[in-house]
């Protein structure tokens, strides 16, 4: 601090000939080095690009100037920088290298092999006579902007209109759509992604518009301009869309005129009116993108029911060798197929389709691949489902960013169902932060779930979300199996693909157009849509209610309901007078200190039986009241067959409520002398 920085030997620059080139090197080193061979030079100090650093360089002045560039790029930056400065006051100003494969003037010299002074200074003399003389590039003059049919946006202090000007221009980007608060585009996977979703090689993805791209995309559909003074003048010249102006844009979360995208479909897009989208491209209608991928026959205007029956004919034909535990299966099957196809068509969500089996090979994944394979013309990528929610709810966040209309389970093991899949199984939107951001999106979510496993576990709450489809093989080697249809199914319904697209959209469109004629069907709560579409089509070309599966579903998922009812048979047998319980009291009597004194009759066994099992301790283990009380709490007023477990606040004993059955008030009216009294 406060040293004048000066030329290196500035007293030798001083004491020099006017007249003898001065050679400007990058280090002390290369000075010396030249030194040694009679050159006159010098260098300043600090190293490369700290000349601007020097207090003074007026000795070079009117002088001859050779800079010997170092060969790397901080050496030929300073080198150019130097000669810019130099240039206009030195005499002359020339740049060059050492020659040969030398970095610097010091490891030429060094490495002479044998030269003499007088033939390395004719060598680097015969370098500095083939450079040129500097000569800086000259500065780009503005031109005026040529109007090429783009709008001109001129960029000002007024953000509003600017940023507004913006986002109308992107109107006419045939790539850019808005999904959920998002600028979205769509790409083609040239090759499967290694991302939390696995998908096939080729297909069409929605991703978000990164601000580089948009920037690009701004630049297609409009002119920037900006205001500079020239003289006494103003001119408009071209200019760069800013940094605030690309994010204000993006950040907008409404583009009034961008098209907005529910989704992307590679078969004919089917509307709520019974017509077909057939065009590829945007349908305005559905807000969906039609991409083709594969020529199909064209769908007539004008589908009766007659026509309708034959296309289930030859659909049902595909799973002609599967082993369907009953024909309510197969039913479900057709369902699951006429699914995604229908996906636009209804509003509100879809059922999960569980396709499990008896036993392995009875060909559940072969099944599922046979809907993906009609669908979408190839393998159904498969997920792992995972039972931690955290995780499950990112990998459906990621479904829902990028559009999936088909998304397939595999291998299902252990309990099927958490809160995250329940959640996605019941809405058509989906709200999360997006993975490594903290920003909020509201998606579309439109998929159509699948699972396949063998003898699948499923929570109570997500066995009501479930269409099952069940394969029953009482073979004990069922991939020994030849006797079938079509043994190379796989490659029969790659050729039959388009025939068996346009039978699917048939039966939709035809019983659209039919006028939805309704079955008199047992409500799907949470599922009108789909069951007033897919279900009621299925059953109007003549097939049982796909819906008939999940009884037994239901029955063997619903545990819970099977600890409270035999919690129930227990308890009419313990209070057959109904006089009522406290769980203090009967704990105590059931579990006395001295257990050889506890009552061991098959009532009182009974009893103990059904309150380990619904607490889910371990048999023998004594429940606390506190933990049956808050047990019997969660069940109260659940009717289960036509009696309910109730508590009346008014009516408390000292040890704690007092817990009676209730017939249900149809019961009552039917069973006046045997029912228990009402609350």
């Amino acid at each position: 601090k406060g040293v004048s920085r000066v030329l290196y030997r500035l007293p030798e620059l001083v004491a020099a000939d006017p007249a003898r080139t001065v050679y400007v090197a990058e280090g002390e080193k290369d000075v010396g080095a030249l030194e040694s061979i009679g050159l006159v030079a010098t260098c300043n100090p600090q190293g490369a690009g700290k000349w601007s650093k020097l207090s003074d360089d007026s000795v070079l002045h009117g002088r001859r100037v050779v800079i010997i560039q170092d060969k790397d790029d901080a050496g030929r930056k300073h080198a150019l920088d130097v000669a810019s400065r130099l240039h206009g006051r030195a005499a002359e100003v020339r740049i060059v290298e050492t020659p040969d494969i030398y970095k610097d003037p010091a490891e030429w010299i060094e490495a002479r092999d044998a030269l003499t002074s007088e033939e390395l200074v004719e060598q680097l003399d015969a370098a500095v006579a083939a450079a040129r003389p500097f000569e800086p590039e000259p500065e780009p003059q503005p031109q005026p902007a040529e109007d090429d049919g783009r709008p001109e946006i001129k960029l000002t202090t007024n953000e509003h209109q600017v940023v507004c000007a913006a986002a109308a221009a992107l109107n006419a980007d045939p790539e850019i759509y808005q999904r959920g608060g998002l600028l979205v585009r769509v790409l083609r996977d040239p090759m499967p992604t290694l991302d939390v979703i696995k998908r096939s090689a080729n297909s069409a993805t929605i991703r978000t518009v990164p601000q580089a791209y948009l920037r690009e995309r701004m630049t297609k559909f409009a002119r920037f301009t900006k205001q500079i003074r020239e003289g006494d003048n103003f001119i408009d010249i071209p200019a760069h869309p800013p940094g605030w102006l690309v994010g204000a844009v993006d950040a907008r979360g409404e583009w009034e005129g961008i098209r907005p995208l529910l989704g992307i479909s590679d078969t004919p897009v089917l509307r709520n009116d019974g017509s077909i989208w057939q065009t590829p491209g945007y349908d305005v209608k559905t807000g969906v993108l039609f991409e083709p991928s594969a020529t199909f026959p064209f769908v007539g205007e004008r589908v009766n029911h007659t026509d309708a029956c034959r296309a289930s004919d030859s659909l049902l034909e595909v799973v002609c060798d599967f082993r369907f535990e009953s024909e309510d299966h197969r039913a479900a099957w057709l369902a699951g197929l006429l699914t995604p196809l229908a996906r636009f068509a209804f509003d509100g969500p879809s059922p999960l389709f569980l396709i499990d089996a008896n036993v392995r090979a009875a060909g559940k994944g072969l099944l599922s691949q046979t809907i993906n394979w009609i669908v979408s013309g190839h393998e159904m990528p498969v997920n792992s489902y995972v039972h931690d929610t955290n995780e499950m709810r990112k990998k459906i966040t990621a479904i829902a960013m990028a559009g999936d209309r088909l998304v397939l389970l595999d291998n299902l093991e252990g309990v099927f169902g958490n809160d995250a899949l329940d959640r996605a199984l019941t809405t058509t939107r989906w709200k999360d932060r997006i993975l490594g951001k903290n920003e909020q999106v509201d998606l579309p979510l439109l998929a159509t779930w699948y699972g396949t496993g063998n003898n699948v576990a499923v929570a109570a709450d997500t066995a009501r979300r479930n269409i099952h489809i069940r394969l029953d093989v009482l073979e004990e080697h069922p991939e020994n199996r030849s006797d079938f249809r079509h043994p190379h199914l796989i490659s029969w319904l790659a050729s039959q693909r388009g025939r068996l697209m346009v039978d699917a959209l048939t039966i939709l469109s035809g019983y659209l157009q039919a006028g939805r004629p309704s079955h008199d069907l047992k409500p799907f709560g949470s599922f009108e849509g789909w069951s007033g579409l897919v279900r009621e089509a299925v059953v109007w070309v003549g097939l049982p209610d796909p819906c008939r599966t999940r009884i037994k579903l239901t029955e063997s998922a619903d545990t819970t309901g099977n600890a409270l009812q035999q919690l129930v048979a227990a308890w009419r047998q313990y209070d057959p007078d109904n006089v009522g319980l406290v769980m203090t009291e009967t704990l105590r009597k059931l579990y006395p200190p001295q257990r050889e004194n506890s009552s061991d009759d098959d009532v009182s066994n009974a009893m103990r039986a059904a309150l380990e099992n619904i607490i889910g301790c371990p048999a023998g283990k004594t429940p606390s009241p506190r933990s049956v009380g808050n047990r019997l709490r969660h069940f109260r007023r659940r009717v289960m067959g036509d009696v309910y477990l109730d508590t009346n606040p008014a009516e408390y004993d000292r040890s704690g409520a007092v817990w009676r059955l209730h017939f249900t008030a149809e019961a009552q009216s039917s069973n006046c002398e045997s029912a228990p009294p009402r609350l």
